[in-house]
């Protein structure tokens, strides 16, 4: 037998051992499913949301008429966080971890104030509060219908004794 024979018939043997100790697949709830729909949705519109405000900042589009070397220094600063944020929180609701729903808390809580308390500076825009709350109310939503799910699976039964 050559050399790589024996190699293709050892990884063989060490798949055919290592078989029951892979773990099974996990079924997922319906709940989590669509949570996991709706957390990558949200990270594709927050990733559009940072492509636009790179725009912004580095002016790739002309016709623009919003320019970032004419904006008030609010705007600019503004403009710069949510355009670091945004790419940053996609990448963290993509994957699904509790870092990137809290920086987009953050960002979501920052933009309301920014558009009501401080409407004077940044204008009001009831359309990006409208879906701000929204999603917000959505992803509490779902994270207490998980918690409910979970709590009632793990609770023992009794009346099956």
């Amino acid at each position: 037998m050559t050399r790589v024979g024996l190699a293709v018939g050892r990884r063989l043997a060490y798949r055919l051992r290592m078989s029951g100790d892979s773990r099974p697949a996990v079924r997922r709830t319906l709940i989590e499913t669509l949570f996991t729909v709706f957390m990558r949705m949200t990270a594709v519109a927050c990733f559009y949301f940072g492509l636009r405000y790179w725009d912004l900042v580095l002016g790739v589009s002309s016709g623009s008429h919003i320019r970032f070397d004419v904006m008030t220094v609010p705007w600019r600063t503004m403009a710069t966080i949510l355009a670091v944020s945004y790419p940053i929180i996609s990448l963290g609701l993509w994957m699904g971890s509790a870092w990137g729903a809290a920086i987009w808390a953050a960002v979501a809580i920052g933009e309301v104030l920014a558009h009501t308390l401080w409407s004077r500076i940044f204008g009001a825009d009831d359309m990006l509060i409208v879906m701000d709350v929204s999603v917000a109310c959505l992803y509490l939503a779902f994270r207490i219908g998980l918690y409910l799910e979970r709590r009632g699976r793990s609770r023992v039964r009794t009346d099956s004794l």
